[in-house]
């Protein structure tokens, strides 16, 4: 839908309103960041959730709220400058509406996946001490290497572990592909189509990285590299945050960056939802910006162009 509401603005509303449609997908009712205790900091729940490390939630702030009435009044600026067409005013209102509240939902759906996360960790855990203190694996945390049948036996199983473990390390640090086999030409011609009305037209830099523009707006800054939990603490304010993929045990970076780059993800990714409801740039599904750029190094994030410039 924000594909088909963008199509909409860029014929209709683009010479006369302007701005970004994304903006009109800001501070939304019951989006506002936070950091519940089953947030995790992936979908791979050998992790542990931010409640178990007692991680606090950002500070409230009144950016949500002037989001939210910014956004309104572009909504007015909208309706107002298509009422001379009550057709092309009720089209236009029916779109946003559908819209909103499906970049809501996906928003709320990102935030509860992991509504479950602490109590079936807690649980497997339980197996894993049990395990532990009859000789069948080393430590609780060995159980996420092990499958449902391994758990029914009673044999040593502590050298599978080291050896999926010692895989497990190996592939996370590799880059994950944008796409996982080759999508339908209709699904593929929609993303695009999608990606292409959302984007602001202009040249590419030379240099520049490109991406998926998820976020508007511009910012210059430092680049910090953030591979997991591990380097939070040296994420400083006015930083880029670039990482290979944000989740949302992340979010209180957002609070901290100038922008953020992933080298995933898509236009309803955590780092792009989260990204609009902090009001700062980003630009997602890049491929390899954690590769191409180095901590410290100055760069523009264009979230409206999707565009990464390196300075140096």
């Amino acid at each position: 839908m924000q594909g088909a509401l963008a199509s909409f603005s860029r014929q209709h509303l683009a010479a006369t309103v302007g701005g970004s449609v994304q903006q009109l997908l800001v501070g939304l009712p019951d989006t506002q960041p936070d950091l519940p205790p089953y947030a995790v900091q992936s979908v791979d729940w050998a992790h542990p959730t931010a409640g178990e490390l007692g991680w606090q939630p950002p500070q409230p702030s009144g950016r949500h709220r002037d989001l939210a009435a910014h956004r309104q009044q572009l909504a007015a600026r909208c309706a107002a400058a298509l009422a001379h067409s009550p057709a092309l005013q009720a089209r236009f209102l029916a779109l946003l509406e559908v819209a909103q509240r499906y970049d809501a939902l996906r928003e709320q759906q990102a935030r509860q996946f992991t509504l479950a996360w602490p109590l079936l960790r807690r649980c497997a855990l339980r197996l894993g001490e049990h395990l532990g203190a009859t000789g069948v694996i080393d430590q609780p945390e060995d159980v996420f290497f092990l499958t449902r049948t391994e758990l029914d036996h009673a044999s040593p199983l502590a050298a599978v572990v080291r050896r999926r473990r010692a895989v497990w390390e190996r592939q996370r640090r590799l880059l994950a592909p944008l796409t996982i086999g080759r999508p339908p030409r209709l699904v593929e011609r929609e993303l695009l189509a999608t990606v292409n009305a959302v984007r602001t037209s202009g040249p590419v830099a030379e240099g520049a990285i490109v991406g998926q523009p998820a976020s508007p707006g511009r910012a210059t800054g430092p680049v910090r590299i953030v591979a997991g939990p591990g380097d939070f603490d040296r994420f400083q304010p006015g930083e880029v945050l670039v990482a290979r993929a944000t989740a949302p045990a992340w979010t209180p970076l957002f609070n901290r960056a100038a922008a953020v780059v992933t080298d995933g993800g898509t236009l309803a990714a955590h780092a792009s939802l989260v990204a609009r409801e902090y009001g700062i740039p980003a630009v997602v599904a890049t491929g390899d910006a954690t590769t191409q750029l180095s901590d410290g190094q100055q760069v523009t994030v264009d979230g409206g162009a999707g565009t990464v410039q390196p300075h140096s």
